[in-house]
């Protein structure tokens, strides 16, 4: 296939994968261009695409954004719709009807990636298909009865969420009726689960093209995270767990998943068996693993989008690679109790790769590491428990 024919429009470029993602198409010769919400973010700094796009209405999801991408898409500009973040990937899914006459989207159909968006229907999905998993309320449960059958801790979290936002942890009965209460929740808009005791946390990428063939995958282990309690992966590594992809790519078969995903596991102390966190329909910001593994993701979701056959490999089983987020790992690093007790050592960079940085395009690294300094406390409060 003669990729330069190809043109993509890559629609939230302001998130750290938005950069592999570019350098991928790229790589291949696509035409690139960057839809951002300002000047400000990495998507704009980098010198990757071909053309970039300043559109807020776009970049924040708004209805208004929705009839704007449909009159760029409508020129004929476009061949491929590339989301990446979750939100946006979200965004683009539930607009499809509308924007698939005038170009393919690089990402699962929207009755398709609900399943992984709403994280109830991902646990109902773990529970039928025997993928280990927190005790979990199912939807149709009462909660008087869930709660009277588990033993505390529990923790809540949004259904449809990002990160650790909205996720809260209950020590003791006393505590529940009054926080939903206070906080006014309707249960229902969450997931209500059993707190697994874990200090280990495994992930999984996998590919899955239309005919429901696992494409590609690898594990990797969080060796680090931020917030410290419950946080996003800032340094992960790449492991051989084919026990792990075997569960991961048996949950993706069962919801008849399209494209990339992102599973996290926590591996509970006390029996040592990894027990499902979520799964994300999205490219997620780690995604420079990939890279590291020998994957361009990039090019299978072009050819997955417009019908091509979508490059196949075994799982991977390289072990060692790492890829760290430096500004959240630095927090980490401040934080941390055990800051000069991990392994690797926080100063170690072997094997390792940043997420976002690049030594023939610096600027989205600097762009992000000062964006995210200065609106720290912001950030924090959104992600607060």
């Amino acid at each position: 296939m003669d990729y330069s024919k190809v043109s993509v429009l890559v629609t939230d470029a302001a998130g750290k994968q938005s950069i592999v993602m570019v350098r991928g198409l790229k790589e291949i010769g696509c035409r690139v261009t960057v839809v951002c919400s300002s000047r400000s973010t990495t998507g704009y700094a980098s010198n990757r695409p071909d053309e970039k796009i300043i559109n807020k209405e776009i970049a924040d999801h708004t209805e208004q954004g929705a009839k704007e991408l449909l009159e760029l898409l409508k020129s004929g500009k476009y061949d491929v719709v590339m989301p990446v973040g979750e939100m946006g990937t979200d965004f683009i899914t539930s607009h499809e009807d509308m924007l698939r006459p005038y170009a393919a989207l690089a990402c699962a159909p929207r009755d398709i990636y609900i399943n992984a968006f709403d994280k109830q229907r991902t646990f109902e999905y773990a529970f039928r298909t025997g993928v280990p998993m927190p005790k979990t309320r199912m939807s149709d449960q009462p909660v008087e009865e869930f709660i009277s059958e588990t033993d505390f801790p529990l923790i809540i979290k949004p259904r449809n969420g990002l990160g650790s936002i909205g996720f809260h942890k209950f020590e003791k009965r006393e505590d529940f009726e009054p926080y939903i209460a206070e906080h006014g929740i309707d249960i229902d808009d969450y997931v209500l689960q059993e707190c697994v005791d874990y200090d280990k946390r495994l992930g999984t990428i996998l590919f899955v093209d239309r005919d429901g063939t696992v494409c590609m995958g690898y594990a990797d282990e969080v060796l680090r995270w931020y917030p410290l309690d419950a946080g996003s992966a800032c340094m992960i590594r790449s492991i051989d767990d084919p026990e792990v992809l075997g569960w991961s790519a048996d949950l993706l078969k069962a919801m008849k998943w399209q494209g990339i995903a992102a599973l996290s596991f926590m591996v509970d102390k006390h029996t040592g068996v990894p027990k499902l966190l979520e799964i994300n329909g999205r490219i997620p910001a780690s995604i420079r693993l990939s890279r590291q593994c020998g994957y361009n993701v990039a090019k299978m979701l072009v050819d997955l989008a417009l019908g091509e056959p979508v490059d196949r490999y075994p799982f991977n089983k390289t072990e060692g690679l790492c890829t760290r987020h430096f500004d959240t790992d630095l927090a980490w690093f401040v934080k941390s109790p055990t800051r000069f007790k991990t392994k690797p050592s926080w100063f170690s960079w072997k094997n390792t790769k940043d997420a976002l940085y690049f030594r023939d395009d610096k600027k989205p690294f600097i762009v992000n590491f000062f964006s995210k300094l200065l609106n720290y406390k912001a950030i924090m409060k959104r992600k607060r428990h």
